[in-house]
């Protein structure tokens, strides 16, 4: 009897790490998926912060020096 019963405990063991390791792997696609999100905002302020970096050089080089008053 005690055989079985080590069986069965071994089973239930079994099937809580089952369900430990799905919970993991659920849990690092959502982090997955939030690190891309993150990713993909990064990109974008650096693509307008490039931008603006550009118009900042352009409109540096064209616009007329002020003359300071007395």
């Amino acid at each position: 009897m005690s055989a079985i019963s080590d069986v069965m405990g071994v089973i239930r063991d079994a099937m809580k790490l089952t369900d430990e390791v799905k919970r993991v792997g659920d849990t690092l696609k959502s982090l997955s998926s939030e690190l891309r999100d993150q990713d993909r905002r990064i990109t974008r302020l650096e693509a307008q912060w490039d931008t603006a970096m550009q118009l900042n050089r352009v409109v540096g080089v064209r616009a007329p020096k002020q003359i300071k008053g007395k």
